[in-house]
Formats: C-alpha cells, structure tokens, sequence
C-alpha cells in the first residue's frame, strides 16, 4: 500500500466515524404503546386534551414559543 492510498483510507474512515444516524427509537420507546406512532404535535393535542378533560386549565402555547 503507498501512502497516498492510506491517506485516503484514513481520511474515508474519519467520515465513516462521523456518521450518525438518530432514529429516536429510544425516547419513543419509553411512550406508552399507543403514544408511540404520534407526531409531536398529535402527542401535544392528546396530552392537552387529556388535561382539559380532567378539569385542568391549560393555557395552549404557540407551537414555536421562543423562550
């Protein structure tokens, strides 16, 4: 191997050990089985209907509020 063939091996692994791929599978499986398929948003209307059902009073916030 010459050392310009390594040096693009090197410079191909590096990229390789950059990638990364976020399914996030590990929060959604921590939802319950029914919550798991729901957009965020869907999960937002659920808990706040969830919430106004029980009697709560739940002022909406717009969905991208800037703190």
């Amino acid at each position: 191997m010459g050392s310009d063939e390594l040096s693009n091996l090197w410079e191909w692994r590096q990229k390789l050990l950059t990638l990364r791929v976020d399914t996030k599978s590990g929060y959604r499986s921590q939802l319950p089985a029914d919550e798991q398929h729901l957009s965020r948003r869907e999960l937002g209307d659920k808990r706040y209907q969830e919430a106004a059902s029980q009697g709560r009073n739940v002022e909406r916030l717009p969905d991208r509020a800037m703190f």
